[in-house]
């Protein structure tokens, strides 16, 4: 008598055979869903994905950013949809700046679009990054990122908690006056490096000269940013009687740093200010 029936063993190559396919499908599909062209509506966004070494997929992006050899299909508020089109991307990566109606103009044109929230803490900043790492399929490398730009903070900010804290202004704008607010990334800075924000509270910096004299503060920080820096510093040093002022204590610092940083400028940027504040008492 015959016997058809397969040893029990002999399935499990059909098993194996199936499993290594499976993997194989996940691994195609991963590597599909990674996108090969994208589009950065923003200049930080731009220089997180030069961070990520992701440049090269990279195909639009706006006049502010800072990166050479790729199309320009507008500004961080107004981008042209038809190069935007033209370019196929796989993904657009945009801001709470981009004009809403562009946003909604690709998306029912069955574009992809990702869009980023104005950073308004080191938290935040960290989280985000770490958001478009996985956009792009960059996870592993922002992961070292972070973990070893948050032991680079950690100890800048412990090295600043014993020293005395100084009083802090930084101007953002100057017609209106407009200076950093307790609501805002920078307070994280001015916070980390061991200093007090006398900025006000909420989203609202738009104050007087005559706030600022009240407040009396330690250190005036003016941010290059759009506005003539060293006539605004010229306007300060004309009021004698604010301490940042008697003490010669008012500093220019470059925009990108402080207003839209990376994860790395972040550490930069705080090791800068804490030198400001404390260069005097350390």
């Amino acid at each position: 008598m015959i016997n058809n029936r397969r040893p029990p063993h002999s399935k499990f190559p059909i098993y194996l055979c199936f499993g290594i396919c499976l993997i194989i499908s996940f691994a195609l599909f991963a590597q599909d869903s990674t996108p090969q062209k994208i589009i950065s509506l923003g200049p930080a966004i731009t220089r997180q994905l030069s961070i990520l070494k992701a440049e090269d997929d990279i195909v639009g992006v706006t006049t502010y950013c800072e990166i050479k050899g790729k199309e320009i299909i507008g500004t961080v508020t107004d981008a042209n949809i038809e190069k935007i089109l033209l370019l196929k991307p796989d993904v657009v990566l945009a801001t709470r700046l981009t004009n809403i109606r562009t946003i909604q103009k690709l998306e029912n044109l069955n574009v992809k679009v990702e869009i980023f929230d104005e950073v308004k803490s080191f938290k935040q900043l960290c989280k985000q990054f770490l958001r478009l790492a996985r956009i792009v399929g960059k996870e592993k490398i922002a992961g070292e990122i972070v973990s070893d730009v948050k032991e680079k903070v950690l100890g800048i900010s412990l090295r600043s908690e014993n020293l005395p804290r100084k009083k802090i202004i930084v101007q953002i704008g100057a017609n209106p006056l407009w200076v950093a607010t307790k609501d805002s990334l920078i307070n994280d800075f001015i916070e980390m490096a061991g200093g007090i924000n006398a900025g006000p509270e909420g989203e609202t910096g738009l104050v007087s000269r005559e706030y600022i004299v009240r407040q009396n503060p330690d250190v005036i920080i003016i941010i290059d940013m759009g506005i003539p820096a060293e006539e605004e510093k010229a306007n300060w040093l004309k009021l004698e009687n604010i301490k940042a002022v008697i003490e010669k204590r008012i500093h220019i610092i470059d925009s990108y740093g402080i207003c839209s940083p990376t994860p790395l400028s972040f550490v930069e940027t705080l090791k800068e200010l804490s030198v400001i504040l404390h260069s005097e008492t350390e």
